[in-house]
């Protein structure tokens, strides 16, 4: 039920406004979005976070990388620049479609429309890099959990791992109101939400000691956290993790 909603929410969203639902920047909603500028700092992001990759594994291989959550191609677009080979992998078949005519790399990146709680399409040991920022924060907790054990099965052993994950979530505003929402409010919203009829980008989080340990006890070494400002004023992390 939870992955079937978070597929018809983002499905919907790549269909009223893509761009925007990858990037919500102030300004850029009711599909605003300069394509060349939407691109652009897909460009400058990768460019960043693989600067500081580079720097904790200078040996990293540079052959295939993965695009976990990879949207309208914003970021995967970025990584063929680096990378010999790109795979992007997405829940929203609308995603994909938009993704395949903005690729401006013919065979070297490849699209995958994926509405699988798993990366079951995606064989073992088969990525130099598993990247994926601002995506694991719109999935519900329990499926973060198996895509990060699925993002150690598919990363190439002496690879490595690099994703964002916000360590709080935020706080329903009705807890601490006087009036707090009756039984068919709450039916309402339910299923309004369900049905995805008002298409909302929840927020959810692990706390950064679980993620670690669940890295760990998977295959996975730590390498190193940074804090981040994907999540807004939400405690964020991005992790840098090799395989074992």
């Amino acid at each position: 039920m939870r992955l079937w909603h978070n597929k018809t929410v983002w499905e919907k969203l790549a269909r009223e406004d893509p761009y925007w639902a990858v990037l919500t920047l102030p300004d850029t909603t009711g599909n605003r979005w300069e394509i060349e500028q939407f691109f652009a700092t897909g460009r400058e992001n990768v460019d960043t976070d693989l600067t500081y990759i580079a720097g904790q594994r200078p040996d990293l291989r540079r052959e295939h990388a993965l695009d976990f959550g990879c949207g309208v191609g914003r970021l995967s677009q970025a990584l063929a620049d680096h990378f010999a080979q790109v795979t992007g992998i997405d829940i929203a078949a609308p995603m994909i479609e938009l993704a395949q005519k903005h690729n401006q790399h013919g065979e070297r990146v490849r699209y995958v429309h994926n509405p699988a709680s798993d990366l079951r399409c995606l064989p073992d040991a088969s990525f130099d890099l598993v990247y994926s920022v601002i995506t694991l924060q719109h999935i519900p907790t329990a499926l973060i959990r198996g895509y990060l054990r699925e993002f150690l099965r598919v990363c190439r052993p002496g690879g490595a791992i690099y994703f964002q994950l916000p360590a709080e979530a935020p706080v329903q505003p009705w807890r601490f109101s006087w009036y707090p929402p009756t039984l068919w409010m709450r039916f309402k919203r339910w299923f309004r939400k369900a049905a995805a009829i008002d298409p909302e980008m929840v927020m959810n989080a692990l706390p950064k000691a679980e993620v670690i340990a669940l890295l760990e006890k998977h295959g996975g070494t730590v390498i190193d956290t940074r804090p981040d400002h994907a999540a807004g004023d939400l405690e964020s992390w991005s992790y840098l993790v090799t395989k074992k």
